[in-house]
């Protein structure tokens, strides 16, 4: 199993990538990419930041059970 601090890092940097995405190419950038893509994106950090709390959640109550 990977290494729950090892995960919740890899969370943390898709849920950056994607917000710096966002600010790169979203809807206020001089060039905005289609908004289904920008729509891809906003769905991708909504999933990321719900599992990085889920995941979260878990390695505590594993904790908590030790």
């Amino acid at each position: 199993m990977t290494d729950p601090i090892d995960m919740l890092d890899w969370l943390d940097k898709r849920i950056a990538s994607a917000e710096l995405w966002i600010a790169d190419h979203g809807r206020e950038s001089k060039h905005p990419r289609p908004e289904h893509e920008i729509q891809i994106k906003e769905t991708d950090i909504a999933m990321f930041t719900e599992l990085r709390g889920a995941y979260a959640k878990a390695v505590e109550r594993r904790k908590a059970a030790a």
